[in-house]
C-alpha cells in the first residue's frame, strides 16, 4: 500500500508514519515546502499513491493574535485547496482522500453524533466548517473522508505531554470548574480507525475519531492523577489561560461531548475506550 501524508512531520503524522512503516506500507511525506513548489509538484507526489491524509496545519493551542488566526485560517484552508487541485491533476488518483478536520465543529452544549449535531459558528467552528467544504469538493475526483478529531493522546506529542507536566511537578487540577468536556482517543485507536476506512472505503463520509467515553476535565484530571500517584488539589483560573493564548483558550475552557457513532456502525472495536486504560497505557 502507499500513502502520502501531508502534514507528516507533526504529531499525529509521525505516528501514522511508524504505524503504517510497520505494516510494510510505503509512505510520502508532503511537507510545508513542497506546497510552496505548486500543484504541478504536489500533483507528482501523489500520483500513483493509494491513499492521501491531510494533515496539514498550524498549532491550535497557541496564543491567537490577529497574525495568528490568519495563520491557522491559511494553514489548513489554503494547503486542503491545493489537495483537491492537485488530486485533479493526476492521472491515477487516490482510491479515496482523508481529511483532517476538529471536534470544536461542534457547538458546546449538547452531545454530539456524525447525525444529530448542531455547528458551532465562533472562529474555530468557521474554520472547521470551511475546512471541510474545501476539502468535501475532492469528491468529484476520488472518495473524500472527513476526519472529525478531538484530544489525540499519545506519549511522543499532542497535549497529554502538556497536561501530564503540572502533575508531575505537583500542582496540577482541573481547568476552572472542570465542566467542560474532553472528546480524546488513544493515538493507537487513531491509527487503527483510520486504517479499517481504507480497507472498508465505507457509505459514510464523516467521522468523529473520539473514544466512546468522553469525560469532563475534572475527571480527566483526576484519572490523570491517580496514574501518576500525584495530588489534584489546585484549580487553574480562567483568567490565567486566557492571559496566556488569548482567543485561543477557548480551546481549554470551553469542551465538546462527541461521539463516535460512524466509526462504531463501521464496527470498529476500540483497543483503549476508557480514559483509565488509555492513560495507563501511556503515562
Amino acid at each position: 500500500m502507499r500513502i502520502a501524508i501531508a502534514g507528516h512531520t507533526g504529531f499525529i503524522g509521525t505516528e501514522l508514519k511508524k504505524y503504517f512503516n510497520e505494516k510494510g506500507y510505503e509512505i510520502t511525506g508532503i511537507g510545508r515546502e513542497d506546497f510552496g513548489k505548486g500543484n504541478t509538484h504536489l500533483a507528482s507526489l501523489i500520483e500513483g499513491r493509494d491513499f492521501l491524509i491531510n494533515l496539514a496545519g498550524a498549532p491550535i493551542i497557541k496564543r491567537w493574535t490577529r497574525r495568528y488566526s490568519r495563520i491557522l485560517w491559511r494553514s489548513r484552508i489554503d494547503t486542503t485547496i491545493q489537495l483537491r487541485e492537485a488530486i485533479g491533476l493526476c492521472r491515477e488518483r487516490p482510491k479515496a482522500f482523508f481529511s483532517a478536520s476538529g471536534v470544536n465543529i461542534y457547538q458546546s452544549e449538547g452531545i454530539h453524533t456524525e447525525s444529530n449535531s448542531k455547528l458551532n459558528n465562533d472562529f474555530l467552528g468557521l474554520l472547521c466548517q470551511n475546512w471541510e467544504e474545501e476539502a468535501a469538493k475532492a469528491r468529484v475526483f476520488c472518495p473524500t473522508y472527513i476526519i472529525r478529531t478531538g484530544v489525540i493522546l499519545g506519549k511522543s506529542g499532542g497535549a497529554l505531554p502538556q497536561m501530564a507536566l503540572p502533575f508531575k511537578l505537583f500542582v496540577g487540577g482541573k481547568i476552572g470548574k472542570g465542566k467542560q468536556m474532553i472528546s480524546w482517543l488513544h493515538i493507537q485507536d487513531y491509527s487503527e480507525a483510520i486504517h479499517m476506512l481504507m480497507k472498508k472505503l465505507p457509505e459514510q463520509e464523516v467521522f468523529n475519531f473520539t473514544s466512546p467515553d468522553p469525560v469532563s476535565n475534572a475527571e480527566f484530571s483526576s484519572e490523570l492523577a491517580k496514574t501518576l500517584k500525584r495530588p489534584a488539589f489546585f484549580t487553574v483560573p480562567p483568567f490565567a489561560l486566557k492571559l496566556l493564548f488569548g482567543q485561543g483558550s477557548v480551546i481549554l475552557l470551553t469542551g465538546v461531548n462527541v461521539l463516535p457513532e460512524n466509526l462504531q456502525k463501521e464496527g470498529y472495536k476500540f483497543r483503549f475506550p476508557q480514559i483509565k486504560e488509555a492513560l495507563e497505557d501511556l503515562l
